[in-house]
């Protein structure tokens, strides 16, 4: 399970991923073991938190946090090969050489020109994965997030092995929904086995 220490009480909020969502992306690399993170949008750290778990346990052996407002709770898990980005996505993104496998985590601007600029400059690096938020939060009535929902479509167009938790559950956010999409085969097949590790805590 997942310390969110003094970010607890933040977790599943409007802006933040649910614990749930949460331990399924820590799951995720704990199987894919991927070289390199991107996360794409941190607002206060909540996600963050999971990647750096994976991080501390040596799944993972750098990561890129890009966000235009990095919050000192953000900044406070830094670590010897954690990058800070404190920049728009479309910016950060080139500037990054990921040394490996690489894992990319999209929860920043969920608007549709954006996401649409972005998806380009992290395709380009040939992720094994990539993780997003939201990508039902406009069917569950939240604004601004046509982005999100078109990524989801975007990659299942390309072929690209896609799964998406987005069940409503009591007193969770769960119905935003989680996409995981891998690029081939065996990747999806890490996906589920990481889904089902997560619903059996």
């Amino acid at each position: 399970m997942i310390d969110f220490g003094e970010l607890s009480g933040l977790v599943g909020g409007d802006m933040s991923m649910d614990r749930l969502h949460c331990e399924w992306v820590l799951s995720v690399l704990r199987v894919l073991e991927p070289r390199c993170v991107i996360e794409i949008g941190c607002h206060m750290g909540v996600s963050t938190t999971a990647i750096v778990q994976a991080y501390d346990e040596g799944c993972v052996d750098e990561l890129h946090l890009i966000d235009v407002n990095l919050c000192p709770s953000v900044r406070a898990l830094a670590r010897p090969r954690v990058t800070f980005h404190e920049r728009p996505s479309v910016e950060a993104l080139p500037e990054i050489r990921p040394g490996g496998d690489l894992v990319v985590v999209v929860d920043g601007d969920h608007s549709l020109s954006c996401v649409q600029q972005e998806l380009p400059l992290v395709l380009e690096k040939m992720p094994m994965a990539i993780i997003a938020h939201d990508v039902t939060a406009e069917a569950a009535g939240y604004q601004q997030c046509d982005g999100a929902r078109w990524l989801w479509e975007e990659l299942q167009g390309r072929g690209w092995y896609c799964y998406v938790d987005c069940r409503r559950r009591p007193n969770a956010k769960t119905h935003r929904g989680l996409l995981v999409a891998c690029r081939d085969f065996l990747g999806g097949v890490a996906v589920r086995e990481a889904w089902a590790n997560t619903c059996n805590l």
